[in-house]
């Protein structure tokens, strides 16, 4: 899936010609009811009767006019609203430096802490809002910088999926096994030792695949999704993965290769995943997190894991199945199918 954006220059002069437009509009709609007023009252019709039918009263159509006695064609624009005075801030001078001083000491200081030092150290009480306007204050004249992270600029992880995925569209049903099958990976330490944890979870059957690796790569991903493929009782139709790296290149040319359809999930929305996502909790919980494993290399864990996976597939009972073992239900669903057919 490929995702592209408008350049800023784009939206900026879009929204300056939006803004002379609406400008013109009320200028227009305005000029026609003072024409509709300057009508009526040569006719004769009291004022009173004019603003019922024009929606405008007196007062305003006697602004109006001396808005354009005084300005000419620009009377008919809106006016600014924006007030003449501004409320004036009675913060003294004394805490405004005590402010300036925290903030210049700690640069990565945001207001909440700058208002508990102030009340802490120096027994001023001061709203987190105030210290807050007064840290942009010394922002936007320069006594002060941003932190780091806020200054930071992050960058837009591009996402290059070749032509074959495809995005995923939300409401999908699933109506077999087999179909949008979600597959995710995530980063474990245990026995000083770092892998990459690959795993598929079949949202008709619950049926749970996972393996580990040494790094998350496109290689790795494809590596899984071929053990993947000869190991789980049915076929697979159809993928569904994030935007990560590791499922773009080779994992996609394989999806493609075995004529798996593929299908990205939108940014930022891991919920979608919801069920890989939950597996990867009961991993770490019920596998990762028990004392009693200490595998300590690749191999090592990869037996470990070989066996908590047959366990959660054969043995640990799951709630959505009514108590089933997601091969049970399987096996079901398998005999079901075959009957059928005869």
């Amino acid at each position: 899936m490929q995702i592209k954006y408008l350049p800023n220059s784009f939206h900026k002069v879009y929204n300056k010609t939006y803004s002379i437009l609406a400008k013109d509009e009320i200028a227009r709609g305005r000029q026609k009811l003072i024409g509709d007023w300057d009508t009526l009252k040569a006719r004769g019709v009291p004022d009173p009767e004019i603003a019922k039918v024009t929606g405008v009263s007196r007062a305003t159509y006697y602004r109006i006019k001396k808005a354009i006695r005084t300005h000419g064609v620009r009377g008919l624009e809106k006016r600014s609203q924006r007030p003449k005075r501004f409320r004036q801030s009675k913060i003294p001078k004394e805490t405004v430096d005590r402010v300036l001083a925290i903030r210049r000491s700690n640069p990565t200081y945001g207001k909440a802490k700058v208002t508990t030092i102030l009340e802490r150290d120096f027994g001023v009480k001061l709203s987190a809002s105030s210290v807050g306007r007064l840290i942009k204050l010394f922002l936007q004249k320069g006594l002060v910088s941003k932190s780091v992270s806020c200054s930071r600029q992050r960058l837009r992880r591009s996402r290059y999926f070749k032509n074959y995925a495809k995005p995923w569209v939300y409401g999908t049903k699933v109506t077999k096994p087999g179909q949008m099958v979600q597959i995710d990976h995530m980063s474990v330490n245990k026995n000083q030792a770092y892998i990459k944890h690959f795993q598929a979870w079949d949202p008709y059957t619950k049926t749970l695949m996972a393996e580990v690796y040494s790094n998350a790569t496109s290689l790795s991903a494809k590596r899984f999704l071929e053990k993947l493929i000869r190991e789980v009782p049915f076929k697979i139709e159809s993928i569904q993965v994030d935007g990560g790296s590791e499922f773009m290149s080779h994992f996609e040319q394989a999806c493609k290769d075995h004529g798996i359809m593929l299908f990205v999930l939108p940014p930022k929305r891991p919920q979608y995943n919801g069920g890989v996502e939950r597996a990867n909790r009961t991993m770490r919980e019920e596998f990762y997190a028990d004392h009693r494993l200490h595998a300590d290399s690749i191999g090592a864990m990869r037996i470990a894991l070989s066996a908590a996976i047959l366990k959660y597939n054969t043995y640990r009972p799951h709630h959505s199945l009514g108590g089933l073992t997601p091969m049970q239900y399987t096996n079901e669903y398998l005999m079901g199918l075959q009957s059928h057919m005869l």
